[in-house]
Protein backbone atom coordinates (compact mmCIF):
# COMPACT_ATOMS: atom_id res chain seq x y z
CA UNK A 1 0.00 0.00 0.00
CA UNK A 2 1.61 3.30 -1.09
CA UNK A 3 1.77 6.48 0.93
CA UNK A 4 -1.15 8.27 -0.78
CA UNK A 5 -3.50 5.35 -0.14
CA UNK A 6 -2.51 5.26 3.53
CA UNK A 7 -3.20 8.98 3.84
CA UNK A 8 -6.59 8.56 2.20
CA UNK A 9 -7.58 5.81 4.61
CA UNK A 10 -6.35 7.85 7.56
CA UNK A 11 -8.57 10.76 6.53
CA UNK A 12 -11.57 8.47 6.02
CA UNK A 13 -11.19 6.89 9.47
CA UNK A 14 -10.77 10.33 11.03
CA UNK A 15 -13.94 11.64 9.37
CA UNK A 16 -15.92 8.59 10.48
CA UNK A 17 -14.78 9.09 14.09
CA UNK A 18 -15.68 12.80 13.97
CA UNK A 19 -19.07 11.99 12.47
CA UNK A 20 -19.78 9.41 15.17
CA UNK A 21 -18.74 11.75 17.98
CA UNK A 22 -20.91 14.60 16.71
CA UNK A 23 -23.90 12.27 16.19
CA UNK A 24 -23.55 10.86 19.68
CA UNK A 25 -23.30 14.34 21.20
CA UNK A 26 -26.31 15.69 19.32
CA UNK A 27 -28.35 12.55 19.96
CA UNK A 28 -27.77 12.76 23.70
CA UNK A 29 -29.20 16.30 23.74
CA UNK A 30 -32.50 15.25 22.20
CA UNK A 31 -35.41 16.15 24.52
CA UNK A 32 -37.27 13.26 26.12
CA UNK A 33 -40.64 12.51 24.55
CA UNK A 34 -43.42 11.37 26.86
CA UNK A 35 -46.63 9.56 26.03
CA UNK A 36 -49.82 11.35 27.10
CA UNK A 37 -51.62 10.55 30.37
CA UNK A 38 -48.55 8.90 31.96
CA UNK A 39 -47.97 9.45 35.68
CA UNK A 40 -44.23 10.02 35.16
CA UNK A 41 -44.70 12.62 32.41
CA UNK A 42 -44.05 16.31 33.26
CA UNK A 43 -45.34 17.38 29.82
CA UNK A 44 -48.67 19.26 29.54
CA UNK A 45 -50.45 16.01 28.59
CA UNK A 46 -48.97 14.01 31.48
CA UNK A 47 -50.46 13.49 34.96
CA UNK A 48 -47.30 13.72 37.06
CA UNK A 49 -48.60 16.77 38.96
CA UNK A 50 -51.62 14.84 40.24
CA UNK A 51 -49.53 11.79 41.19
CA UNK A 52 -46.91 13.91 42.98
CA UNK A 53 -49.58 15.85 44.88
CA UNK A 54 -51.17 12.64 46.15
CA UNK A 55 -47.76 11.37 47.29
CA UNK A 56 -46.95 14.60 49.12
CA UNK A 57 -50.32 14.51 50.87
CA UNK A 58 -49.47 11.07 52.26
CA UNK A 59 -52.19 9.32 50.29
CA UNK A 60 -51.21 5.70 49.53
CA UNK A 61 -50.72 5.66 45.75
CA UNK A 62 -48.58 3.56 43.45
CA UNK A 63 -48.25 2.65 39.79
CA UNK A 64 -49.66 -0.57 38.35
CA UNK A 65 -47.54 -1.78 35.43
CA UNK A 66 -49.32 -5.10 34.86
CA UNK A 67 -52.91 -6.26 34.70
CA UNK A 68 -54.57 -6.79 38.11
CA UNK A 69 -54.32 -10.36 39.36
CA UNK A 70 -57.65 -12.15 39.18
CA UNK A 71 -56.78 -14.22 42.28
CA UNK A 72 -55.98 -11.15 44.42
CA UNK A 73 -58.62 -11.23 47.17
CA UNK A 74 -57.65 -7.93 48.79
CA UNK A 75 -60.54 -5.46 48.71
CA UNK A 76 -61.14 -1.69 48.84
CA UNK A 77 -58.51 -0.80 46.26
CA UNK A 78 -59.14 2.01 43.79
CA UNK A 79 -57.69 1.56 40.31
CA UNK A 80 -57.37 4.75 38.28
CA UNK A 81 -57.30 4.34 34.48
CA UNK A 82 -56.58 7.57 32.57
CA UNK A 83 -57.37 7.45 28.82
CA UNK A 84 -56.66 3.70 28.52
CA UNK A 85 -56.68 1.94 25.19
CA UNK A 86 -59.38 -0.61 24.44
CA UNK A 87 -58.23 -3.86 26.01
CA UNK A 88 -57.74 -6.31 23.13
CA UNK A 89 -56.18 -8.97 25.37
CA UNK A 90 -59.02 -11.19 26.64
CA UNK A 91 -57.09 -12.37 29.70
CA UNK A 92 -56.23 -8.81 30.71
CA UNK A 93 -59.87 -7.75 30.28
CA UNK A 94 -61.01 -10.59 32.55
CA UNK A 95 -58.46 -9.53 35.16
CA UNK A 96 -59.88 -5.99 35.25
CA UNK A 97 -63.45 -7.31 35.52
CA UNK A 98 -62.47 -9.72 38.31
CA UNK A 99 -60.71 -6.87 40.10
CA UNK A 100 -63.98 -4.94 40.28
CA UNK A 101 -66.21 -7.91 41.09
CA UNK A 102 -64.14 -8.87 44.15
CA UNK A 103 -65.00 -5.59 45.90
CA UNK A 104 -62.67 -2.98 44.42
CA UNK A 105 -63.33 0.27 42.57
CA UNK A 106 -62.32 1.05 39.00
CA UNK A 107 -62.38 4.71 37.95
CA UNK A 108 -61.97 5.29 34.20
CA UNK A 109 -61.24 8.74 32.78
CA UNK A 110 -61.61 8.45 28.99
CA UNK A 111 -62.93 10.82 26.31
CA UNK A 112 -64.79 8.09 24.43
CA UNK A 113 -65.98 5.32 26.72
CA UNK A 114 -67.81 3.40 24.01
CA UNK A 115 -66.94 -0.31 24.32
CA UNK A 116 -65.40 -0.07 27.79
CA UNK A 117 -67.29 -2.44 30.13
CA UNK A 118 -70.40 -2.26 27.90
CA UNK A 119 -70.75 1.51 28.35
CA UNK A 120 -72.73 3.28 25.63
CA UNK A 121 -72.20 6.87 24.50
CA UNK A 122 -73.79 9.56 22.36
CA UNK A 123 -72.73 12.89 20.84
CA UNK A 124 -73.33 16.19 22.60
CA UNK A 125 -73.29 19.48 20.72
CA UNK A 126 -71.17 21.70 22.97
CA UNK A 127 -68.28 23.48 21.24
CA UNK A 128 -67.08 25.33 24.34
CA UNK A 129 -63.93 24.27 26.14
CA UNK A 130 -65.37 25.14 29.58
CA UNK A 131 -68.90 23.99 30.44
CA UNK A 132 -71.19 24.17 33.45
CA UNK A 133 -71.61 20.83 35.20
CA UNK A 134 -74.07 19.77 37.91
CA UNK A 135 -73.44 17.07 40.48
CA UNK A 136 -76.08 14.75 41.93
CA UNK A 137 -77.02 17.40 44.51
CA UNK A 138 -77.61 20.09 41.89
CA UNK A 139 -74.46 22.08 42.72
CA UNK A 140 -72.84 23.70 39.68
CA UNK A 141 -69.16 23.64 38.65
CA UNK A 142 -67.09 25.00 35.78
CA UNK A 143 -65.02 22.29 34.10
CA UNK A 144 -62.83 21.74 31.04
CA UNK A 145 -64.47 19.55 28.38
CA UNK A 146 -62.47 18.69 25.25
CA UNK A 147 -64.87 16.03 24.02
CA UNK A 148 -68.42 16.13 22.70
CA UNK A 149 -69.15 12.57 23.80
CA UNK A 150 -71.70 11.98 26.56
CA UNK A 151 -72.54 8.79 28.45
CA UNK A 152 -75.85 6.96 28.01
CA UNK A 153 -76.55 5.63 31.53
CA UNK A 154 -78.43 2.39 32.16
CA UNK A 155 -81.43 2.35 34.48
CA UNK A 156 -79.29 0.93 37.28
CA UNK A 157 -76.52 3.53 36.83
CA UNK A 158 -76.17 6.52 39.13
CA UNK A 159 -75.38 9.80 37.36
CA UNK A 160 -72.69 11.65 39.32
CA UNK A 161 -72.02 14.57 36.95
CA UNK A 162 -73.94 15.93 33.96
CA UNK A 163 -74.46 19.02 31.83
CA UNK A 164 -77.20 20.15 29.46
CA UNK A 165 -76.08 17.63 26.83
CA UNK A 166 -75.92 14.45 28.90
CA UNK A 167 -74.11 12.47 31.58
CA UNK A 168 -70.39 13.08 32.12
CA UNK A 169 -69.76 10.69 35.02
CA UNK A 170 -71.71 7.62 36.14
CA UNK A 171 -71.43 5.04 38.89
CA UNK A 172 -72.25 1.37 38.24
CA UNK A 173 -72.19 -1.61 40.59
CA UNK A 174 -70.42 -4.70 39.22
CA UNK A 175 -70.45 -7.69 41.53
CA UNK A 176 -69.24 -6.50 44.93
CA UNK A 177 -67.30 -3.59 43.44
CA UNK A 178 -67.93 -0.29 41.71
CA UNK A 179 -67.20 1.17 38.30
CA UNK A 180 -67.01 4.95 37.91
CA UNK A 181 -66.77 6.17 34.32
CA UNK A 182 -65.84 9.78 33.47
CA UNK A 183 -65.44 11.09 29.93
CA UNK A 184 -62.93 13.89 30.69
CA UNK A 185 -59.36 12.64 31.32
CA UNK A 186 -58.06 16.18 30.75
CA UNK A 187 -59.06 17.16 34.31
CA UNK A 188 -56.05 15.19 35.55
CA UNK A 189 -53.44 16.50 33.09
CA UNK A 190 -50.71 18.93 34.09
CA UNK A 191 -52.12 21.50 31.68
CA UNK A 192 -55.71 21.62 32.97
CA UNK A 193 -55.66 20.24 36.53
CA UNK A 194 -55.69 23.71 38.14
CA UNK A 195 -58.12 25.30 35.68
CA UNK A 196 -61.77 25.92 36.54
CA UNK A 197 -63.09 23.36 39.08
CA UNK A 198 -61.32 20.37 37.51
CA UNK A 199 -59.38 19.29 40.61
CA UNK A 200 -62.40 19.66 42.91
CA UNK A 201 -64.44 17.43 40.60
CA UNK A 202 -61.70 14.78 40.57
CA UNK A 203 -61.55 14.65 44.37
CA UNK A 204 -65.34 14.55 44.57
CA UNK A 205 -65.37 11.48 42.31
CA UNK A 206 -62.58 9.78 44.29
CA UNK A 207 -64.48 10.32 47.54
CA UNK A 208 -67.50 8.48 46.17
CA UNK A 209 -66.26 4.90 46.90
CA UNK A 210 -64.43 3.42 49.90
CA UNK A 211 -60.73 2.65 49.32
CA UNK A 212 -57.47 2.29 51.20
CA UNK A 213 -55.01 2.32 48.26
CA UNK A 214 -54.97 4.09 44.89
CA UNK A 215 -53.41 2.29 41.94
CA UNK A 216 -52.61 4.31 38.81
CA UNK A 217 -52.86 2.01 35.80
CA UNK A 218 -49.87 2.15 33.44
CA UNK A 219 -50.36 -1.30 31.93
CA UNK A 220 -52.94 -0.25 29.34
CA UNK A 221 -50.54 2.44 28.06
CA UNK A 222 -47.35 0.44 27.83
CA UNK A 223 -49.02 -2.61 26.25
CA UNK A 224 -49.70 -0.72 23.00
CA UNK A 225 -46.92 1.85 23.07
CA UNK A 226 -44.78 1.81 19.93
CA UNK A 227 -41.17 2.54 20.72
CA UNK A 228 -38.84 4.11 18.20
CA UNK A 229 -35.52 2.45 17.47
CA UNK A 230 -33.76 5.26 19.35
CA UNK A 231 -35.70 4.30 22.49
CA UNK A 232 -34.99 0.58 22.18
CA UNK A 233 -31.23 0.74 21.53
CA UNK A 234 -28.66 3.09 23.09
CA UNK A 235 -27.31 5.87 20.90
CA UNK A 236 -23.70 4.65 21.15
CA UNK A 237 -24.74 1.28 19.68
CA UNK A 238 -26.59 2.90 16.77
CA UNK A 239 -23.70 5.24 15.98
CA UNK A 240 -21.19 2.38 16.20
CA UNK A 241 -23.29 0.24 13.86
CA UNK A 242 -23.51 3.08 11.34
CA UNK A 243 -19.75 3.57 11.47
CA UNK A 244 -19.19 -0.15 10.92
CA UNK A 245 -21.47 -0.11 7.86
CA UNK A 246 -19.63 2.88 6.36
CA UNK A 247 -16.19 1.33 6.96
CA UNK A 248 -17.35 -1.98 5.44
CA UNK A 249 -18.63 -0.26 2.29
CA UNK A 250 -15.40 1.69 1.91
CA UNK A 251 -13.37 -1.50 2.37
CA UNK A 252 -15.40 -3.33 -0.28
CA UNK A 253 -14.93 -0.44 -2.71
CA UNK A 254 -11.21 -0.42 -2.00
CA UNK A 255 -11.02 -4.17 -2.70
CA UNK A 256 -12.58 -3.61 -6.10
CA UNK A 257 -16.09 -4.87 -5.40
CA UNK A 258 -18.74 -3.31 -7.60
CA UNK A 259 -22.46 -3.15 -6.96
CA UNK A 260 -25.07 -3.01 -9.69
CA UNK A 261 -26.79 -5.06 -12.38
CA UNK A 262 -24.94 -7.91 -14.07
CA UNK A 263 -24.33 -6.92 -17.70
CA UNK A 264 -24.42 -9.88 -20.04
CA UNK A 265 -22.33 -9.96 -23.21
CA UNK A 266 -24.22 -8.69 -26.21
CA UNK A 267 -23.87 -11.94 -28.12
CA UNK A 268 -25.80 -13.77 -25.37
CA UNK A 269 -28.79 -11.48 -25.69
CA UNK A 270 -28.95 -10.81 -29.46
CA UNK A 271 -29.83 -13.96 -31.32
CA UNK A 272 -29.71 -12.47 -34.78
CA UNK A 273 -27.98 -9.08 -34.67
CA UNK A 274 -28.22 -6.21 -37.13
CA UNK A 275 -24.67 -7.01 -38.34
CA UNK A 276 -25.77 -10.50 -39.30
CA UNK A 277 -28.80 -9.19 -41.14
CA UNK A 278 -26.69 -6.64 -43.03
CA UNK A 279 -24.12 -9.25 -44.02
CA UNK A 280 -26.79 -11.70 -45.13
CA UNK A 281 -28.54 -9.03 -47.20
CA UNK A 282 -25.26 -8.10 -48.88
CA UNK A 283 -24.63 -11.77 -49.70
CA UNK A 284 -28.08 -12.10 -51.27
CA UNK A 285 -27.60 -8.94 -53.33
CA UNK A 286 -24.11 -9.85 -54.46
CA UNK A 287 -25.25 -13.27 -55.61
CA UNK A 288 -28.46 -11.83 -57.07
CA UNK A 289 -30.45 -14.27 -54.96
CA UNK A 290 -33.40 -11.89 -54.83
CA UNK A 291 -36.01 -14.63 -55.02
CA UNK A 292 -34.54 -16.57 -52.07
CA UNK A 293 -34.23 -13.41 -49.99
CA UNK A 294 -37.81 -12.37 -50.70
CA UNK A 295 -39.08 -15.86 -49.83
CA UNK A 296 -37.21 -15.66 -46.49
CA UNK A 297 -38.75 -12.26 -45.71
CA UNK A 298 -42.24 -13.44 -46.61
CA UNK A 299 -41.82 -16.60 -44.55
CA UNK A 300 -40.73 -14.58 -41.51
CA UNK A 301 -43.69 -12.23 -41.98
CA UNK A 302 -46.10 -15.20 -41.98
CA UNK A 303 -44.45 -16.61 -38.85
CA UNK A 304 -44.96 -13.40 -36.87
CA UNK A 305 -48.54 -13.21 -38.22
CA UNK A 306 -49.14 -16.52 -36.46
CA UNK A 307 -47.21 -15.58 -33.31
CA UNK A 308 -48.66 -12.08 -32.79
CA UNK A 309 -52.09 -12.24 -34.43
CA UNK A 310 -52.90 -15.95 -34.51
CA UNK A 311 -53.12 -16.09 -38.34
CA UNK A 312 -52.27 -19.60 -39.54
CA UNK A 313 -48.95 -20.00 -41.34
CA UNK A 314 -50.38 -22.79 -43.52
CA UNK A 315 -53.09 -20.72 -45.23
CA UNK A 316 -52.57 -19.11 -48.63
CA UNK A 317 -52.09 -15.35 -48.85
CA UNK A 318 -55.54 -14.75 -50.34
CA UNK A 319 -57.16 -16.81 -47.55
CA UNK A 320 -55.85 -14.49 -44.83
CA UNK A 321 -57.08 -11.29 -46.50
CA UNK A 322 -60.11 -10.85 -44.21
CA UNK A 323 -58.01 -11.38 -41.09
CA UNK A 324 -55.47 -8.79 -42.25
CA UNK A 325 -58.28 -6.29 -42.85
CA UNK A 326 -59.16 -6.56 -39.14
CA UNK A 327 -55.58 -6.31 -37.89
CA UNK A 328 -53.65 -3.96 -40.20
CA UNK A 329 -54.25 -0.26 -39.51
CA UNK A 330 -51.59 1.32 -41.75
CA UNK A 331 -53.16 0.06 -45.01
CA UNK A 332 -56.66 0.49 -46.45
CA UNK A 333 -58.79 -2.29 -47.95
CA UNK A 334 -57.56 -1.74 -51.52
CA UNK A 335 -53.90 -1.78 -50.46
CA UNK A 336 -54.33 -5.01 -48.47
CA UNK A 337 -56.22 -6.70 -51.31
CA UNK A 338 -53.52 -5.66 -53.76
CA UNK A 339 -50.78 -6.81 -51.39
CA UNK A 340 -52.05 -10.38 -50.84
CA UNK A 341 -52.77 -10.94 -54.55
CA UNK A 342 -49.54 -9.49 -55.91
CA UNK A 343 -47.18 -11.04 -53.36
CA UNK A 344 -48.46 -14.50 -54.17
CA UNK A 345 -47.72 -13.83 -57.86
CA UNK A 346 -44.25 -12.42 -57.16
CA UNK A 347 -43.24 -15.34 -54.94
CA UNK A 348 -44.19 -17.83 -57.69
CA UNK A 349 -41.90 -16.18 -60.27
CA UNK A 350 -38.75 -18.14 -61.13
CA UNK A 351 -36.70 -14.91 -61.31
CA UNK A 352 -37.13 -11.53 -59.64
CA UNK A 353 -35.51 -8.30 -60.77
CA UNK A 354 -33.63 -5.99 -58.47
CA UNK A 355 -36.34 -3.31 -58.73
CA UNK A 356 -39.08 -5.80 -57.77
CA UNK A 357 -36.94 -7.06 -54.93
CA UNK A 358 -36.39 -3.58 -53.46
CA UNK A 359 -40.07 -2.69 -53.86
CA UNK A 360 -41.37 -5.81 -52.15
CA UNK A 361 -38.69 -5.78 -49.45
CA UNK A 362 -39.87 -2.29 -48.50
CA UNK A 363 -43.56 -3.30 -48.46
CA UNK A 364 -42.88 -6.45 -46.41
CA UNK A 365 -40.65 -4.52 -44.00
CA UNK A 366 -43.34 -1.87 -43.37
CA UNK A 367 -45.90 -4.55 -42.55
CA UNK A 368 -43.37 -6.41 -40.38
CA UNK A 369 -42.73 -3.29 -38.28
CA UNK A 370 -46.45 -2.81 -37.65
CA UNK A 371 -46.84 -6.42 -36.50
CA UNK A 372 -43.78 -6.37 -34.21
CA UNK A 373 -44.48 -2.94 -32.71
CA UNK A 374 -48.23 -3.37 -32.41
Amino acid sequence: MNKSVKQTWAWIVTLVIIFGTVSLFLGSKKPVEYSPYISTSPSPTGVKAFYTYMEEEGIPIKRLKEAPLSNDNEQEKLLLMIEPTLLSNQEARKDYESFVKTGNTLVIFKRNLEGMFDIKTTFGMSDEEAVTIKDQNGEEYKATMLTQMRILPDESDKVLLEDDFGAIAIKRNIGEGTLIAVNSPDWLTNQFILENDNLNLVFQLLEEPQWNTILVDEYSHQSTKKQAIFEVYPMWLLVGSLQLIIVTLLWLLYKGKRFGPILRPREEMVRFSDEHITALAAWYQKGKLYRDSLHSQASYLRSIFQEKWGISYQKDWEDIQEQLLLKVSSMNREAITSFVKEIDTVLKKPDISKQEYLLWSTRIDQLRKEVEEG
